[in-house]
This record gives C-alpha cells, sequence and structure tokens, in this order.
C-alpha cells in the first residue's frame, strides 16, 4: 500500500485542532526533579527526571519526553494540612527521538507524597491513527477515571534525602515485639524488653536529632528470625492514603548506612485511632522498597507492635518522701479528662483515659522538698521529654487531698554541683504557680480517695427542696432502682414534697426523694414508711476555699460521675442553697446558686423542715476548719445502777495507784 505524504504544515495544524496537544515546551513540575529509585516486578529501577524529560535507567533504557501535562485540584493533606507544593499530575509522554509516523504515547499519572516519595502509574502504549485521536483528557485515564491508588502505584524514594522532621512519622519511646515473614512466618514473634525505638526531637536544633530515629533489635533465643541489630533510620516523610478502602498513614524511611538501595529503602505503615484495648500501636514495614505489600496492620513484610515505655533518666530514682497519709489510690478530675492517680511514699502515677482505648501514663518521682512543695521528676510513657515540676500537696483532710501543679522545667544538659537546688529555686518557686497573672480566681484541684472513707456530712436535718436545673436530664427524678427491701403497699397519700435528708441514723449519707408521701396517720407517724430514697450521696470531704464552701460526694449510681462536686452556702437558720457540678470538679466562678454557667447544671434551695417523730436535727458545718476532729465519747460498757458500794471500791482503787 502506497503511503500518502501530508504537507508539515497541515500536520501542525493537525495536531493542534483534533489531537489538542500541548505545542509549547511540557515542563515537569520542579518538585518531581531527581533521581529516584524504584523496584518494579523486582527489578532495581533508576529514574532521573528532568526538566521535560522521563529518563529510567533499566534494561531496556528508555528516555520518555513530555508532551502534555495536566495538574489535578489540589486537596488537603491529612499530614501536615494543606501544602501549596503538593502536585498531583497526569502527563502524556513519548519516546524521546521517535518519529511521528508509528509514534508511541504514555500516560503517566504522578502521585505526589512527600519531597522524598512520589508514585507513579504509567499507561500501555498508545498509536496515533486516524480513527483514535490523542488527546490528553480523552486518552488518559487519570483524568478519566481518576488517579490511581495505593494498589496498583509504583513508589519512587529519592536516592538523595532531602531532610525532613520525623514529627510526621513516629516520635517518643517505645518497646516493640516483631514478626518477620509476614502472614507465612513460620519464626514467630520476638518480644524482648531490649527491643525498643527512641525518636526524640529536640526542638528548634539544628542537628540530625530530629531527622532521625534508632531502632534497636534484640533476639530472643526461640525465634529463629530475631536478629542483634541497631538501625538508624532517616525520615524520608509521611502520608495518608486509602488502600482497600482503608484510610492508612503510611510513611518512608532510610537506612542511614546501607549502600545496597535495595535493603536501604523501606515502607511502613499504620492506622490511626486503632482502638486497641492494650493501649498499642501496630505497624508493618516492608522488605524491599516498595509499599504494595503492605496490605493491612496485620499483614506486612514484617509487623511491629509498639508499646510506650518511660524514656530513661538518671533523675527518676526517688530522692525523698510523700506523707504517708497520702498513700492510696485517688481520683482526680482535670478540665477536659480525668485520671486516676496511684501515690506510694515516693512516686505519684498518672493514668488518664483520652477515650475508649487511649491511655496516657505519667510518672513522676521525688526529688526535693520544703513545706508543702515537692519537686518532682515527670516523665510521659511514650514520650521522650523529662521536665521538673513543683507539687504544692495541702496536707489531707477526709478523703480529699487539695494541690496544685507548677509550670515544668525542661531537663536541660547542664549538671553541675548544685544544679538540683538550681532546678528547685527555678520550679518550686511560688511565681512558678502563675500561669497567668490575670487569673486571680484560681483554686486548687482536688484528689479524691477511690474509693473514698466516708465522713459526717457537713449539711444534716430534714429539708423540703426547690430545684433548678440547666436541661431535664439534670433535674432530680423519680427513678426505680431495683427490688425494694420491702413490698411496697398502696396509700392515699395526699401530701407528696420533695425530701432532702441526712439523720443520725447514718451521718455519712444524704438521702433524696424528689416525691415523698409526707402524710401522717393519727399518731403523727408517716404511712409512707415504706419510701425508698431516689439517690443516696456519701460525704467524702468538704472545706471552705475563698469564702465559698465545698463539698464532695459520691453516688456508685451515678451515670455521669461516681464523684460530685457541690457548692453550699447558708442563707438563714433554716435555708440552704447548693449548686452541682457536672462532675467531681467545681469551675472557680461556682457560686451556691449556679446552675447556668459552664460546667454546672443543677441549684438547690432547701428549706427545713423536721417533723415530730423525724429525730433528724439539723446541723451546718461551713468547713472552716476541716482538720478539726469531732469530740466523739465512746461508751464502751455501762452499770444498771451505782451503788455506795462501787463508789468507795472506785475511790480505793485511786488512791492505791496514786500511792503506788
Amino acid at each position: 500500500m502506497a503511503i500518502k505524504l501530508i504537507p508539515f504544515s497541515v500536520c501542525i495544524l493537525y495536531l493542534s485542532l483534533n489531537f489538542r496537544l500541548a505545542v509549547t515546551v511540557c515542563n515537569i513540575p520542579k518538585i518531581y526533579h531527581g533521581d529516584w529509585y524504584s523496584q518494579e516486578a523486582g527489578v532495581d529501577v533508576k529514574t532521573n527526571v528532568a526538566f521535560d524529560k522521563w529518563r529510567r535507567d533499566s534494561v531496556p533504557q528508555e528516555q520518555l519526553e513530555c508532551v502534555a501535562i495536566y495538574t489535578h485540584p489540589q486537596q488537603s493533606s491529612i499530614i501536615g494540612g494543606m501544602n501549596s507544593s503538593m502536585i498531583n499530575s497526569t502527563m502524556l509522554m513519548s519516546i524521546f527521538g521517535e518519529t511521528d509516523v508509528n509514534k508511541c504515547y504514555y500516560c503517566i499519572d504522578v502521585l505526589y507524597r512527600t519531597p522524598n516519595i512520589i508514585q507513579y502509574k504509567r499507561q500501555d502504549c498508545i498509536r496515533l491513527n486516524a480513527g483514535n485521536p490523542i488527546s490528553i483528557d480523552k486518552s488518559c485515564r487519570g483524568i478519566t477515571e481518576g488517579l490511581p491508588t495505593m494498589d496498583n502505584a509504583i513508589t519512587m524514594f529519592r536516592r538523595s534525602v532531602v531532610k525532613l522532621n520525623c514529627i510526621t512519622t513516629i516520635e517518643g519511646v517505645y518497646q516493640f515485639s516483631y514478626e518477620v515473614g509476614g502472614t507465612t512466618s513460620l519464626g514467630g514473634i520476638c518480644n524482648e524488653p531490649r527491643s525498643r525505638i527512641e525518636a526524640c526531637q529536640d526542638p528548634g536544633s539544628a542537628y540530625v536529632d530530629n531527622r532521625m530515629f534508632l531502632m534497636n533489635y534484640a533476639k530472643c533465643r526461640d525465634v529463629s528470625t530475631s536478629v542483634d541489630q541497631q538501625i538508624r533510620y532517616q525520615c524520608m516523610g509521611a502520608w495518608y492514603a486509602v488502600k482497600n478502602g482503608v484510610g492508612y498513614t503510611f510513611a518512608a524511611v532510610a537506612d542511614t548506612v546501607e549502600a545496597d538501595e535495595r535493603e536501604r529503602f523501606k515502607c511502613m505503615m499504620t492506622l490511626k485511632d486503632q482502638k486497641d484495648p492494650n493501649n498499642q500501636i501496630r505497624w508493618v514495614m516492608s522488605r524491599f522498597p516498595t509499599c504494595t505489600s503492605l496490605n493491612s496492620i496485620y499483614d506486612g513484610d514484617r509487623k511491629l507492635v509498639l508499646t510506650r515505655v518511660i524514656p530513661t533518666t538518671n533523675y527518676l530514682p526517688p530522692q525523698c518522701v510523700l506523707p504517708r497519709n497520702m498513700s492510696g489510690t485517688w481520683f482526680t478530675q482535670g478540665q477536659q479528662f480525668k485520671s486516676d492517680v496511684f501515690i506510694n511514699e515516693t512516686h505519684i502515677a498518672y493514668k488518664t483515659k483520652i477515650n475508649e482505648f487511649e491511655l496516657l501514663e505519667t510518672y513522676y518521682s521525688c526529688q526535693q522538698t520544703q513545706g508543702t512543695r515537692y519537686m518532682m521528676t515527670r516523665v510521659t510513657a511514650g514520650r521522650c521529654e523529662v521536665d521538673f515540676v513543683c507539687f504544692d500537696l495541702m496536707p489531707r483532710h477526709h478523703s480529699v487531698i487539695r494541690y496544685r501543679v507548677g509550670k515544668p522545667s525542661r531537663l536541660s544538659d547542664e549538671d553541675t554541683g548544685n544544679f538540683m537546688v538550681k532546678k528547685f529555686r527555678e520550679t518550686c518557686s511560688w511565681m512558678s504557680f502563675t500561669y497567668n497573672r490575670d487569673e486571680t480566681d484560681w483554686k486548687y484541684e482536688v484528689l479524691i480517695l477511690n474509693p473514698p472513707t466516708p465522713v459526717p456530712c457537713p449539711i444534716a436535718g430534714r429539708f423540703n427542696f426547690e430545684q433548678w436545673p440547666v436541661r431535664d436530664s439534670e433535674k432530680i427524678a423519680t427513678r426505680i432502682r431495683g427490688v425494694t427491701p420491702r413490698p411496697r403497699i398502696q396509700v392515699d397519700c395526699r401530701i407528696i414534697v420533695s425530701e432532702i435528708k441526712s439523720c443520725p441514723v447514718d451521718m455519712n449519707r444524704i438521702s433524696i426523694d424528689a416525691e415523698y408521701c409526707e402524710t401522717v396517720d393519727y399518731r403523727g407517724r408517716p404511712i409512707g414508711e415504706y419510701d425508698v430514697s431516689d439517690y443516696d450521696l456519701t460525704c467524702v470531704g468538704f472545706w471552705m476555699e475563698d469564702y465559698k464552701s465545698y463539698l464532695i460526694t459520691w453516688d456508685e449510681e451515678d451515670a455521669i460521675s461516681n464523684f460530685r462536686c457541690w457548692v453550699y452556702e447558708r442563707l438563714s437558720w433554716t435555708d440552704v442553697m447548693m449548686s452541682r457540678s457536672q462532675n467531681a470538679r467545681c469551675v472557680p466562678d461556682q457560686r451556691a446558686d449556679s446552675f447556668q454557667i459552664p460546667g454546672t447544671g443543677l441549684a438547690l434551695k432547701l428549706t427545713e423542715s423536721e417533723r415530730l417523730f423525724d429525730d433528724c436535727p439539723q446541723r451546718f458545718d461551713p468547713g472552716l476548719d476541716p482538720y478539726r476532729k469531732p469530740t466523739i465519747i465512746y461508751i464502751l460498757n455501762k452499770s444498771t445502777a451505782v451503788t455506795p458500794s462501787i463508789i468507795i471500791i472506785s475511790i480505793l482503787s485511786l488512791l492505791f495507784t496514786l500511792i503506788h
């Protein structure tokens, strides 16, 4: 068949109008430029990306020339937010040097991940013919069908690594177990305490500490695939991508001493918010420089399970002791989270539940003390920081310890003879407890013994109450608490009132009944004697601070918070006002009549209403001196009658004792 020649000018017009190719120079984005390494079908491939060329040093070698480029709309990145230099592109390229006759075009989709990582996918050859016009927006599936996913993209690692901070990849101190071989592993899991990851960043440091982390593998005797090895990895960045319908966080690292590029680069994958019941973090790491072998956090070439541990420091052994009556298990309610606190003679441990599955463990070790101030070393499991903080611990009263914590002071490299003296003066200065000089309404935080020891309630007597809830859920209402101790009988109750009382029968408890039958019979006795209170509050402790009286109660049936903080005030001889917080912490501006400010929800006005046979006298203690012990006379035994002979014997015994 004879070949029909087309004039050169007609050819240019045909390409411009019908094929819609860019006749100007196609510039590859600068962030793609450089030397890259990838592993494709088990073959090592080195790629050089330049101004308008894409050259592969593989077998066979090829050099592609950019013909047209389409830049996809930018999307916000989960890792690090929006980055203006993040460009995902689809490029139409041709083999450099080929003639227009029977020319082969390729569509290359490029996903920019980090300055050191890009991923791409190349389509098969597209031939130019009259019946199949070539256009980047019609011929390239990256535009018509969307960009490739992690499942079918090839990962390229920059050979000359750009220095990046490791904070987006990994940060903290961990002990880890590892399993080599993926799902077909026959070696087993090596869980050795000496296997640790140390990824500690020093803010503002100009050294390489912020760009690398240390990984120590320890060998297990019963695991054949375990090794004794220490590797220093350089971070190449992290990114978020969807794989198999699940969003994972990927990261790339480079061995700083490995010369073989096949062994130098690794791909890692984890899942944010893993909701592990053991508060652990799972990672998987690739064997070779590819991310396609990582399918889930349970399926990878090397599976890692990270456990947060405390950093090592010489200032963790205790040098002083805490008051002995503070030892025990306590509870405290912070502004955001609640914590379980464990105290012995030398250490304080906070375990804070961030959510249902994530637990934050902080440990304090006593170093120096003066008066009520205790300087302590603070370390947190999974974090690198070692700080000195000062606790101002008030003496314990009832089941309550009031305290406050000063500003932390970071451990420095200075280690002179009077280092600890300087740290104490810096950390435990009274000024260190002032975070903001404009905040003058601060108050002590509270540690509550858990389970608490009951104390006599500061408010006693029988009262009717009015309530002002901020919403219906805060209102004190009748609730069925299960099977009653005695059968309920139907009585003709004509007077129903609200009742709150604390009587000598149980001085440590406040009983609240939203609907109490006050009707009495002809003898003046209540006919509603089978009524069961709706709420039984156990008094834990009370005190006065800043001319406000505080009370802590405990209710094991409270679905919101077992411990509640109250502010109470006596209005007159017969009236008392109380305000309940939403948890165990009273906000600083809470008053006895507060119910609408944030942190509160209910206010009660109590009016004395003792009846003839109630035997419930009124008592009120504002908490001026919570350390005062009540005067109690214990009667161990008594005689039925006093006779003269008993008096004479007693006098003789006393004289005999004085003589001898």
